[in-house]
Formats: C-alpha cells, structure tokens, sequence
C-alpha cells in the first residue's frame, strides 16, 4: 500500500495534465471516424460549407470537447482514493491503448 500511495504522490500534482492527456488521446482514436461521419454528413454540399463545418468541427467542437471535458475528468480523477489513484491512472491508459489497438484493427 505504502509504494501505491507514493506513485499517487507522485503523479498527482499533474492532474490536470493527466486528463488533458487522456481526454486527447481520446479525441486522436476517435477523431477520425467523427471527421468521416461529419464528411458524410455534408459531402453534398458547397465546398465553402465542407470547409466551414470542418473548421467549426475542429475549433468548436474539439476545442469545447477538450475545454468541458478535461475539468470534470481531472475532478473524477481527483475524487480517487491515494491508494487507487496510481492504479486508476495506469488502469485508464492501458484502456485507451488497448480501445485504440482493437478500433483501428477493425479499420
């Protein structure tokens, strides 16, 4: 218990940066198949549009994804026990990592 509570010490003063992190790495596995779907959406329409979509998409909706989510993230992560957080942390990456291997094999 004493090693879990010191990694948590450790990795805890980055927070914030830990749900940025995770929050990015999110929006990189999924980010593509969003563009495809949005692609789709508005592929019968002037390109002035395609384009003004694309850039809301990225700037608005990205950026707000990023803005709103990474704060109630690093919230969750902070309500964890000092015990768990280490683990919760390691837990939540190897997750992404094996989400983006098995979604981008299907691909």
């Amino acid at each position: 218990m004493d090693l879990l509570v010191s990694l948590s010490g450790w990795i805890r003063p980055y927070n914030h940066d830990i749900a940025l992190a995770l929050v990015a790495t999110l929006l990189v596995v999924f980010g593509d198949t969003i563009n495809g779907m949005v692609r789709r959406a508005v592929r019968k329409h002037w390109m002035v549009v395609r384009v003004a979509v694309f850039i809301a998409l990225c700037t608005f909706g990205y950026g707000a994804i990023t803005v709103w989510v990474v704060p109630l993230l690093a919230s969750l992560l902070m309500s964890v026990s000092a015990q768990y957080y280490g683990v919760s942390v390691v837990v939540a990456f190897t997750a992404l990592g094996l989400m983006a291997e098995r979604f981008h094999r299907k691909s």
